[in-house]
């Protein structure tokens, strides 16, 4: 049998072909799995880099409000300063631990507090002790701290570690956490009661009212002596040597009360005040008593020096005290009379 070579080439032209197009079927099905795979990793990749990017973007949020909330409720420098003063001047008396406590950490009230007894030494030169702050700035509502429950949150431990310890990608324990972590600070509850101003150098008169108030009990010093004189110089002649007091005759009290009343007119006021400053300031404290701001909230009363007027051995009677004054002041009334006469002989 022949063999044909030509048969025989084109079967192997055949073969060959078919060889190449398994092999071309075999690589085309290999580089779709490969681009298969590649998509699929290519996605889980991107899935991961997606994640991986919500996983640093909420860090960086609850680091950001992490750092935020302990700067928010971290003492100002003129808040310890302000608590360093308080405590040096309440931290040895009763009960002062106790006050600085009940402050908590309320910046208003520490400064309240501080500034109180600052503007009482610079504006009034009072100086508030230790004990008087104590127990004349009361602190209302001091249990009450709005922001407690935020405050145990903080103080189990480091927020950073925290983030650690839960799925930040959980949105349960991401969203809860940086409420809390983002929560501002509660606004305290907590007042204060000045229970006696004075005590904190509140409520001190002013310059201008001591003169004020001076001046007025001045003018009534001046008044009372020269009633008096008026009164005195009535008497007639021939009563003069009669005893005034123990130690005086009205002449001798005419003669004393005449002097004082020059040396008042040449800047000596000091006879006159003894004479006749505590009754002076003693009459219009009275007159004043509902309206201080009047006349003795300011100007103190003065030290007695001279009794006012030495009390006569025996006081005349009301009537022959009334003919006496109408002598002088024919248009005085009865009750101005009476008055007087309970001023001049209170004994009496």
């Amino acid at each position: 049998m022949a063999i044909s070579f030509a048969g025989l080439l084109e079967g192997q032209k055949g073969l060959a072909a078919e060889q190449a197009a398994a092999a071309k079927a075999q690589e085309d099905k290999e580089w779709r799995k490969l681009i298969r795979q590649d998509s699929v990793d290519a996605k889980e990749q991107a899935q991961a880099n997606f994640m991986r990017g919500i996983k640093d973007k909420r860090f960086t949020a609850l680091a950001s409000a992490g750092t935020k909330y302990f700067n928010d409720r971290k003492p100002t420098a003129a808040m310890v300063q302000d608590l360093a003063f308080l405590n040096n001047l309440v931290g040895e008396v009763e009960g002062g631990s106790n006050w600085l406590d009940s402050l908590g950490n309320n910046p208003i009230l520490i400064s309240k507090a501080a500034d109180a007894v600052r503007i009482a030494k610079e504006k009034n030169n009072y100086t508030v002790i230790g004990q008087d702050l104590v127990n004349n700035f009361k602190i209302i509502g001091a249990s009450n701290n709005p922001d407690a429950a935020l405050q145990e949150f903080a103080n189990r431990g480091d927020l950073y570690r925290q983030f650690a310890e839960g799925d930040i990608q959980d949105d349960d324990f991401y969203f809860d956490f940086l409420a809390r972590a983002s929560a501002p600070v509660a606004a305290s509850t907590s007042t204060y009661k000045i229970i006696d101003p004075k005590k904190l150098g509140m409520n001190q008169a002013s310059p201008e009212d001591y003169a004020r108030q001076q001046t007025i009990w001045d003018n009534r010093v001046d008044q009372i002596l020269q009633d008096k004189l008026t009164i005195l110089l009535q008497t007639p002649e021939q009563e003069l040597n009669n005893p005034f007091s123990e130690t005086q005759t009205i002449n001798d009290r005419i003669t004393e009360l005449r002097e004082a009343r020059e040396f008042a007119k040449k800047g000596n006021k000091a006879p006159r005040n003894d004479l006749f400053g505590p009754t002076a300031w003693d009459v219009l404290e009275a007159e004043n008593r509902d309206q201080p701001q009047v006349f003795g909230s300011a100007f103190p009363r003065p030290p007695s020096g001279q009794q006012d007027a030495p009390t006569p051995m025996v006081a005349p009677s009301l009537e022959d005290f009334m003919s006496q004054v109408r002598i002088a002041y024919p248009d005085a009334t009865d009750a101005q009379i009476e008055q007087q006469y309970a001023l001049e002989y209170p004994n009496g």
